[in-house]
């Protein structure tokens, strides 16, 4: 007997090991997500703003009701906040209609503050709807049809250990293809909606609070925000739901150090 072709159990071991690391790492808890990216100006609590307005949001997305979704939600979410007396969404949208708003393409800080100024506000809410992408639906192809493939037939020869490396082939390719697949694998279908926003004060048009940032559905902190099976499939193909979220987590940022 040759034991130089004899693999050696402890290496396999090893990769066995290593697999399940991977499969542990891959599969651990993973913590609620946290919005990080805004600004919050130390004069916002000495302003003491209560008359504020939710302007209607610029829409850079491809969908018509993306901008008023998202402003409809983001009102509603800093209203449940209760640290300010927002105005009404009908006096906002006359107003609109009236000095004919909806032909401003952008409008600034300075702008937004005027506009503030003629609804009697002392503060205005505006911001832009970057990314709202619904859940795509996957269509399957049906004119491919799967071939037949025969089962592979291998022939051991019982008088050398060649079977035996061919098992630690198979295993190290495995453990192999499965770290390439972490890596690359692509994303999977999700809704996805990017929101940034801002609250500037009327009276002297200094922005006294900025937020932005982006969900998408599958993301495992984003999920680990919900906690039913249901809410968790709701986030992935259901974007009114994954915006409610999105807007809830950005307004609670405006509550912070208050």
């Amino acid at each position: 007997m040759n034991t130089d072709k004899i693999p050696n159990p402890k290496s396999a071991f090893r990769l066995f090991l290593f697999f399940s690391y991977l499969l542990y790492v891959n599969c651990a808890t993973v913590r609620p997500y946290k919005v990080t990216n805004y600004f919050l100006s130390p004069k916002l609590p000495e302003r003491k703003l209560k008359r504020v307005a939710v302007l209607p949001f610029e829409n850079l997305t491809k969908e018509e009701k993306a901008a008023k979704i998202v402003q409809e939600e983001f009102s509603l979410q800093v209203g449940k906040l209760e640290i300010f007396d927002l105005l009404e969404r009908a006096r906002i949208e006359e107003l609109w209609q009236e000095q004919d708003l909806d032909t401003l393409y952008r409008f600034d800080a300075t702008t937004a503050a005027k506009i503030g100024k003629t609804l009697g506000a002392e503060g205005v809410i505006f911001g832009s709807v970057t990314n709202f992408s619904p859940y795509p639906e996957v269509k399957k192809d049906t004119t491919q049809r799967e071939k037949e493939v025969g089962p592979s037939v291998i022939i051991v020869d019982d008088n050398n250990s060649a079977w035996k490396w061919f098992l630690m082939g198979i295993l190290a390719i495995t453990v192999v293809g499965f770290i390439i697949y972490l890596v690359v694998k692509p994303s999977p279908p999700s809704a996805e909606v990017g929101v940034s926003v801002r609250l500037v004060d009327v009276e002297t048009g200094d922005i006294l609070w900025q937020a932005k940032d982006s969900f998408r559905g599958t993301r495992k902190s984003i999920q680990a925000l919900v906690e039913t099976k249901e809410d968790k499939e709701r986030l992935v193909k259901d974007i009114e739901f994954l915006a409610s979220l999105l807007c809830q987590k950005l307004a609670e940022t405006l509550k912070v150090d208050r």
